[in-house]
């Protein structure tokens, strides 16, 4: 009984120090288990395909390394705050001014596209570049690569490289077809960290900047996948291990942060594809040329409805400009074509048009000389013009950037309602000699907040800047004064719609130019 009892201690002893662990220094030692069975289920065949997609793509994704000369006093600018490129792993603080030449090294990424050797990356990346190196897949061996091309204006160059056999390369996919939450894998070398890969979801597509923004030219995709410094120029890919953007740059929210805030934007493929190819048989990439202004304020409702367009939305023109953006009513294509000032574009050589952004980027990226069909929207009837384009040579942005006296809406002999919160007056007689008009309702202020700022009014200097707007028309009434303002919107009923058409005259040290444009607010 006794010789039982010892047994089962000693082996209920070892159980216990099987399973809470044992203190000698044998036992303390780590192993690596053989491969188990995945307990991932779906999670675990997504990692797979991570896995597949990036063997398939980084083989012909590059590194590039790039020095720029940059002479006498010359520094380097920063980037903007919040548009961050991030071609430049060294930091982007700028390079302090020396009486000598220096040699500024950075690098970004680029995709080979062709077994020939042709590669794609940005713009910003190899711009100015004196010397580039160029290593394939994260191999040591190191090419010189030459420039064939570039388009400033869409961030896209492309580059090549020779060698003694075929290069790697990657398929290009269709952008289009990309949906917000589809998976893609960004790869490049941040940090100059080669063959970097990281992953994310399509955040949004066809992401524009207007205003701003390295390219009023593209439509960007928009992804969460991790992006940094050293990643400019590397491909974007789907689960189909195809490229369907070139990464270009980040919004990092804060001139204080270049790091990822996981809202990065690449170059689609159907944008990078039709530079490419031109690139290849042009050495450039060409723009086409309309010749129009446009209304940059949103077309509401009511301006639909007082210009006949049904379908509500398009591009207001309220300009026919020459290749120097002077008002012309013959020399740029759409006046040879018959279009005229207050003519809505509702489509585009087959493209609906939604906005003024829509159609920039339609007749942007539509090659010089092709012959287009433009559908218009004239008083409610619809025509349609074959235009010509012309190449693009200027790229104004318009900037509606932004006393008191006369009358106002304020004035209690006026009755309107306050809301409006509109004051104005007649219009000087040197600003009517300098806008080259006889006469209408020139504004003097505007109460922040009311409908007249909503609709995109302003006195002098509340946009920013030195100009001056003022009121010609109102529901296509002419204005030639106060009094003509103020007697028609007296008239006008109450919830009624004021459509409005007004002249800004821009001030610069370029010169000044003068720009119609319309809006519109409901009569409260």
């Amino acid at each position: 009984m006794i010789l039982l009892v010892l047994v089962l201690g000693i082996g209920i002893g070892t159980l216990i120090t099987d399973r809470a662990g044992a203190t000698g220094p044998g036992d303390s030692q780590l192993e690596i288990q053989p491969a188990g069975k995945p307990v991932g289920g779906p999670l675990q065949a997504l990692s797979q395909a991570f896995e597949e997609v990036s063997k398939s793509v980084s083989s012909a994704v590059v590194n590039i390394n790039v020095e720029t000369i940059v002479s006498g006093q010359q520094g380097r600018s920063g980037v903007p705050d919040l548009f961050d490129f991030f071609g430049n792993p060294f930091g982007n603080q700028g390079v302090p001014s020396q009486p000598r030449d220096r040699v500024i090294p950075s690098l970004g990424s680029g995709v080979i596209v062709d077994p020939k050797g042709y590669i794609i990356t940005n713009n910003h990346v190899v711009e100015n570049a004196t010397k580039m190196k160029v290593s394939i897949g994260g191999n040591p061996e190191e090419y010189t690569a030459k420039l064939i091309g570039t388009d400033p204006e869409g961030d896209i160059a492309v580059i090549k490289i020779d060698g003694d056999k075929p290069f790697p390369y990657a398929k290009i996919g269709n952008s289009q077809n990309m949906k917000v939450g589809d998976w893609v894998v960004a790869i490049g070398s941040p940090f100059g960290l080669e063959q970097t890969v990281t992953a994310g979801i399509i955040s949004a597509t066809g992401r524009t900047f207007a205003g701003g923004g390295p390219s009023r030219f593209s439509d960007y995709l928009q992804t969460d996948a991790s992006i940094n410094t050293g990643n400019s120029g590397g491909p974007l890919v789907n689960m189909n291990g195809e490229v369907v953007g070139i990464n270009s740059f980040i919004n990092t929210g804060s001139s204080f942060n270049s790091g990822s805030a996981g809202i990065g934007f690449a170059v689609p493929s159907h944008v990078f594809v039709r530079i490419y190819n031109q690139i290849l048989e042009t050495g450039r990439f060409s723009r086409g040329w309309l010749g129009v202004s446009m209304n940059t304020l949103p077309f509401t409702p009511a301006l639909a409805e007082h210009f006949g367009v049904k379908q509500g939305t398009g591009a207001l023109i309220t300009q026919l400009v020459d290749e120097k953006s002077n008002a012309s009513n013959t020399a740029g294509p759409a006046a040879k074509a018959g279009i005229k000032p207050e003519d809505v574009i509702v489509e585009f050589d087959g493209v609906k048009i939604k906005d003024t952004q829509d159609l920039m980027m339609a007749v942007a990226n539509t090659i010089p000389g092709k012959t287009a069909k433009v559908k218009v929207v004239r008083h409610g009837e619809e025509k349609i013009f074959d235009v010509v384009l012309a190449e693009r040579t200027v790229d104004l942005q318009e900037r509606l950037q932004g006393r008191n006296g006369g009358y106002s809406f304020e004035e209690e002999k006026s009755k309107p309602r306050a809301e409006i919160g509109l004051e104005f007056d007649n219009v000087p007689q040197r600003l009517a000699r300098a806008m080259d008009i006889s006469g209408g309702a020139y504004i003097t202020s505007v109460k922040p907040g009311s409908l007249a700022d909503d609709a995109g009014l302003a006195g002098p200097g509340q946009r920013g800047g030195d100009n001056s707007y003022v009121i010609v028309a109102i529901n296509g009434k002419p204005v030639s004064n106060r009094e003509d303002l103020l007697n028609i919107v007296r008239g006008i009923n109450s919830g009624s719609p004021i459509v409005i058409k007004f002249m800004v005259h821009f001030q610069s040290g370029n010169g000044n130019t003068t720009t119609t444009l319309y809006t519109s607010l409901i009569k409260p």
